[in-house]
C-alpha cells in the first residue's frame, strides 16, 4: 500500500525511458514522492548520473545509443552500492545479465504504477 505520510523527496531517482509517453507519466507519479532527474536513454541517463547525486535508479533495458544493461553496468563500476529497479519485459537471457548487476527488483512492463512506487520506497527505506 503506497504511503505518502513520509518525506522521500530528500531521495533523488534518476528514471531511465525511452518511450516519452510511459517516460512522461511516471515521471508526472514519481514527482510526487521523489526528486526525479529524468533520461531519455542510457547514454543520457549514465552523463546524469555522473553529474547528479542519485539514490535509485530506475531503468528500462531497451534503449538507444546505450541499453539500459549497459548503462548499469557502468552506473555500477562508479557506485557498486546505488540501488537500481529495472522496468522491461525480460527474457531468461537478459534475467542472467541482470543477477550479475546486483538489481534490487525487476518489474515486468507494463507495470503497475503502484507496485514502482512502493519498491522504491522500500528500497530507499533501506539507504
Amino acid at each position: 500500500m503506497l504511503n505518502t505520510s513520509n518525506n522521500y523527496k530528500k531521495y533523488t531517482v534518476l528514471y531511465v525511458e525511452d518511450e516519452k509517453i510511459v517516460r512522461s507519466n511516471v515521471e508526472v507519479c514519481l514527482n510526487y514522492l521523489f526528486n526525479v532527474i529524468i533520461a531519455e536513454n542510457g547514454k543520457d541517463g549514465l552523463e546524469k548520473f555522473k553529474n547528479e547525486c542519485v539514490d535509485l535508479v530506475i531503468t528500462d533495458v531497451n534503449m538507444p545509443l546505450k541499453d539500459g544493461i549497459t548503462m548499469l553496468k557502468d552506473i555500477k563500476e562508479i557506485n557498486p552500492n546505488v540501488p537500481c529497479i529495472i522496468t522491461s519485459a525480460l527474457d531468461l537471457d537478459m534475467i542472467e545479465k541482470i543477477k550479475s548487476l546486483n538489481v534490487c527488483k525487476c518489474i515486468s512492463k507494463p507495470f503497475d504504477m503502484r507496485e514502482l512506487l512502493d519498491n522504491s520506497m522500500e528500497i530507499l527505506k533501506l539507504e
